[in-house]
């Protein structure tokens, strides 16, 4: 074993190995038989320490390594409820219509545009107006015989039509429809009037317009291709029904059946 003065610079973490006998220790490269019982303890010094910081190393960069991905994931999980509410926010703004942002404005309801006690026209023209009783109506209806019904050769048949069809089936409320005539009588004759019955739309300027046959539709319109039933003329639509004088001769369901394409009409 040696002299026992040789263990005194022992380090004494080892000591119980020397103690025990050790007199060796295998290092790859640098094993060494020793003369005496300290130099194991030499050679242990040596070699330890050389391992001791690689694993210090490995244990010291292992949180490192785990701070610097968490470092790496902390900004992608922040930016997600950050960037999340700026999205919606330039969603929302672009598509949301700029009249539904103001809906809470209150919008007055629309006025005839001028008063019909300053309107002046001609004759039968001005005693056709008098007869409107619609103050704001929706819908402007007309038909060729409309000039006779207003100008004192009414025929209860065509009345009896329109109440069928527009007040019972439809179910229109009053004040909903104006009747406008676009012909009057001239020399016992009817005598179509475009430029008359655009200056009476012109008074209320309403979004639709019932034309009963064809024939009413040419003279409002001349360039609309006859046989629809849906005509868009710039804001306005024109729904053409058949003609009173074809809606006369069919029985009540017939009538209100031919004319189910004015329940288009929205009020």
């Amino acid at each position: 074993m040696g002299s026992p003065s040789s263990r005194l610079d022992t380090d004494e973490k080892f000591r119980p190995w020397v103690d025990a006998g050790l007199e060796y220790i295998f290092a790859p490269g640098h094993s060494q038989q020793s003369a005496h019982a300290g130099q194991p303890v030499q050679n242990m010094q040596q070699q330890v320490p050389v391992q001791q910081p690689v694993q210090q190393q490995v244990i010291q960069q292992q949180p490192v390594q785990q701070q610097q991905t968490a470092q790496q994931v902390q900004p992608q999980v922040n930016q997600v409820p950050q960037q999340a509410p700026q999205m919606q926010r330039q969603s929302v703004s672009q598509t949301v219509p700029p009249h539904l942002r103001q809906a809470t404005t209150p919008v007055a309801p629309a006025a005839p545009v001028t008063p019909l006690h300053n309107v002046k026209f001609p004759e039968p023209w001005n005693g056709f107006l008098a007869k409107v009783k619609a103050q704001a109506p929706k819908v402007i209806c007309t038909y060729m015989e409309l000039g006779l019904d207003l100008g004192g050769q009414p025929d209860p048949k065509r009345g009896a039509v329109l109440r069928n069809t527009l007040t019972n089936h439809l179910k229109w409320p009053p004040g909903t429809a104006a009747f406008w005539p676009m012909a009057a009588l001239v020399n016992g004759a009817l005598q179509p009037n475009k430029d008359m019955f655009w200056k009476g739309w012109q008074i209320w300027k309403t979004p639709y317009i019932v034309c009963f046959g064809d024939e009413a539709l040419n003279i409002i319109h001349p360039q609309a291709q006859a046989g629809g039933t849906t005509y868009l003329y710039e804001d306005i639509t024109i729904l053409v029904a058949p003609p009173l004088s074809k809606l006369v001769g069919m029985l009540p369901h017939e009538q209100q059946l031919s004319t189910e394409m004015l329940s288009a009409v929205r009020f």
